[in-house]
């Protein structure tokens, strides 16, 4: 199914229970529980409810889908996939989200939102048609309905998801701990990295293939002339949103506080 549909963009959704179409054994809930006392499912119980579901109806219901699989009958009070970012506390850049996690994107008027099963691919309803959920990678989702990618959280509204750490520091103020001053040209360390992987991820599908040649002859622990370079673009694209919020910096680049925390990422 190609281009956004107007079907698939619903509000209100009323966070009800959905039975799966195939037999599904509930597992009893990990102890302790997040904010409020509410337990979610962790990837080996949520990634299997995905896959129990064949169908969702009616369609647009990306939102009551996701939460079905992850922490049903518990409620979260969300009304769409927009309120579902909104209320991450966690969330990552990049397309690497690990199996369990939700995985958000822009459009629309209340955006879309599906689960994770790892390998940068989600299972999502409505693909690869209405009513139907299946398995389909992130990338491709994202050019098929012309959506703007979001990242993924290691939360659902704020209630940690049991498994999905990752290693990773989260902190109160959402975003992966990051060295930024060690961001420079002609840099090699461990931030460089984690801002490299973060930053290419984050590219358009289309550029990634256009560039995909020189930025693998670029090591991924260097901040060089080829990452500068993609970083620039990247303000270059977010420019062309919203100038007065993201004006374009000068060569030799490197990323500001505002291209940190857009990636997932969070200046310490």
């Amino acid at each position: 199914m190609s281009g956004w549909d107007d079907e698939l963009d619903r509000g209100d959704q009323g966070e009800r229970e959905v039975t799966p179409d195939l037999p599904w054994i509930e597992e009893p809930p990990p102890p302790g529980g997040g904010d409020r006392d509410v337990t979610v499912r962790g990837p080996g119980a949520s990634v299997g409810k995905a896959r129990a579901f064949t169908t969702y109806l009616p369609v647009g219901m990306c939102c009551n889908f996701v939460w079905n699989c992850i922490a049903a009958p518990h409620t979260f009070g969300l009304a769409d996939a927009n309120a579902a970012w909104a209320r991450a506390a966690q969330r990552r850049g990049g397309t690497d989200a690990p199996a369990g996690a939700p995985v958000y994107w822009a459009g629309g008027k209340h955006g879309h939102i599906a689960l994770s099963v790892g390998a940068g691919r989600v299972r999502s309803t409505d693909w690869p048609a209405k009513g139907k959920v299946g398995e389909v990678d992130i990338d491709v989702i994202t050019k098929a309905w012309g959506i703007t990618y979001r990242g993924w959280s290691a939360d659902f509204a704020g209630t940690p998801i049991p498994g999905l750490g990752g290693g990773q520091t989260a902190l109160a103020g959402g975003g992966v701990a990051i060295d930024d001053e060690a961001i420079r040209p002609g840099k090699r360390n461990p931030s460089v990295r984690r801002f490299n992987k973060a930053l290419w991820d984050s590219m358009p599908a289309d550029y990634r293939a256009s560039h995909q040649k020189a930025w693998m002859s670029e090591a991924s622990d260097l901040y060089g002339p080829v990452s500068q370079l993609v970083c620039f673009d990247k303000y270059v694209l977010l420019n062309q949103k919203d100038p007065k919020k993201w004006p374009l910096p000068s060569k030799p680049v490197w990323p500001g506080p505002g291209l940190l925390r857009k990636l997932g990422l969070r200046p310490d």
